[in-house]
């Protein structure tokens, strides 16, 4: 059987299949890549995904679980397709919210901010009394954005959270993009890839953030046992920057932030921080950030706006800030400390996802129409005794792609989301890079999260 007819067999996991229309007809463009599929048939394809999976152990292409186990950073290798007029929508929309929400910062904490309900903003976790009355360098206090997005059809993107503290996943979007380029050439055939610079786009806005020429800028990890050490890694070689761990650094005597080296030690500029308890790392880091002895990308107190019942709120600052009726929408989402939505989210429950406010990496996730009636019922019980902890979000069923099944030879059909990538430099400028980081979820679930077992995809934008 040929994979085009199984294919063709796929049972319909969404509404929406961005590989094929509802007749089972190979959308016009993925059309080369399901040619180039065909042509290479399902012995070939395993392997090629073989061969794929034995470089991804040899580069150490990793995304680390728990205090015992790495594992191989699960990949698929067909490509996902995004239309050059579906982009142009998407990158106004990021750029318009990324410049919202770091208006909101700068009101929240060295302004008055009259949009979030003060109980809200001030019971985040990510809310830091201590920089309020601050104004970070330039004026920036979100320099790297993610923002998750799904593609409910015909270019309809909804957002579904804001990851403003350390958004990761960059460097898999780069992997997965440079690994299919060179182990599956013939994908590519016939498509006019957009290109994209991340590293010129990182030491540029590095570059702007600070008073002087040439910064001596570090990246800080918390080391290798931590979940995307892999990415921190990738990230110090591409930008060329070193990559230290708290105790490679110290305050010295004048607050400024210095690393040691087998020379001597030299003064930092810049923290590309991939922590978030920076005094557990280095303390008296938090106090040299507020003192200007250091810029730390991304800003203490990002996180305030990182809070997923804050997100409620993001159309507001767009509309307040900027002017601007929000490009994209977003999914609707409920206050459970308002007693009508928890009411309604009560009545509901079983047509809902139930989020914890300060959940990442899909911890803290309830896709209520696939849980049993026992669990919804303890989820139930959570929110009626701690509703400050959650929000609800509507269910969406958003697109599916085609992933190749290569033990059966098989394609079949995955729900997918899309987490693009954003830069803001000091003069206010921002850089959407073209793609993102399109993530898997496993058969017949909604959650896509790497830490949740998801895959992640190459993604191209084509003219």
């Amino acid at each position: 059987m040929s994979l085009s007819q199984l294919d063709r067999e796929n049972r319909a996991v969404s509404a929406f299949s961005e590989w094929q229309d509802s007749e089972g007809r190979v959308r016009r463009h993925y059309e080369s890549i399901a040619e180039a599929v065909e042509r290479l048939g399902p012995q070939e394809m395993a392997r090629r995904w073989g061969a794929a999976g034995r470089q991804v152990d040899f580069d150490a292409f990793t995304f680390y679980l728990d205090p015992r186990q790495y594992r191989p950073a699960p990949a698929d290798w067909l490509p996902r397709v995004i239309p050059a007029e579906h982009w142009e929508v998407i990158s106004a929309g990021v750029t318009q919210r990324l410049k919202a929400i770091n208006r909101f910062l700068l009101d929240l904490y060295d302004g008055e901010q009259t949009i979030v309900p003060p109980e809200v903003v001030f019971t985040s976790r990510y809310f830091y009394p201590e920089v309020q009355g601050f104004r970070p360098p330039k004026g920036v206090f979100v320099h790297i954005y993610g923002i998750d997005l799904v593609h409910m059809g015909e270019g309809r993107y909804v957002v579904l959270e804001d990851n403003l503290r350390i958004p990761s996943g960059i460097a898999y979007q780069l992997k997965t993009a440079d690994m299919a380029s060179r182990l599956f050439p013939e994908f590519a055939q016939g498509y006019d890839i957009r290109p994209y610079d991340i590293r010129q786009g990182y030491l540029d806005m590095f570059r702007s953030l600070c008073d002087v020429e040439s910064p001596v800028c570090v990246l800080l990890t918390d080391g290798k046992f931590g979940s995307a050490f892999f990415e921190h890694r990738c990230l110090s070689d591409l930008l060329g920057i070193p990559l230290v761990e708290g105790a490679d650094l110290y305050v010295g005597n004048d607050g400024r932030v210095y690393a040691r080296t087998l020379d001597r030690d030299i003064a930092v500029d810049l923290i590309y921080r991939r922590v978030e308890d920076l005094e557990m790392f280095l303390p008296g880091l938090r106090e040299a950030y507020l003192d200007r002895k250091v810029v730390l990308v991304n800003g203490i107190g990002s996180g305030a706006a990182d809070d997923k019942l804050v997100f409620l709120w993001a159309p507001q600052m767009i509309e307040s800030y900027l002017g601007e009726t929000a490009i994209l929408e977003q999914a609707k989402s409920y206050n459970l400390q308002d007693a009508a939505d928890r009411r309604f989210v009560i009545e509901n429950l079983d047509m809902l996802v139930i989020k914890a406010r300060q959940g990442y990496g899909g911890l803290g996730v309830y896709v209520m129409p696939d849980l049993s009636e026992t669990h919804r019922a303890r989820v139930a019980r959570d929110i009626i005794e701690n509703p400050e902890v959650f929000i609800a979000q509507e269910t969406l069923d958003f697109s599916d792609h085609m992933v190749f099944n290569d033990a059966a030879g098989a394609l079949e059909r995955r729900r997918v989301d899309l987490r693009v990538f954003a830069i803001q430099d000091g003069n206010g400028n921002v850089t959407v890079f073209p793609g993102g980081l399109t993530r898997v979820a496993l058969p017949g679930g909604r959650i896509t999260n790497n830490s949740s077992g998801g895959l992640c995809k190459p993604t191209w934008v084509v003219s």
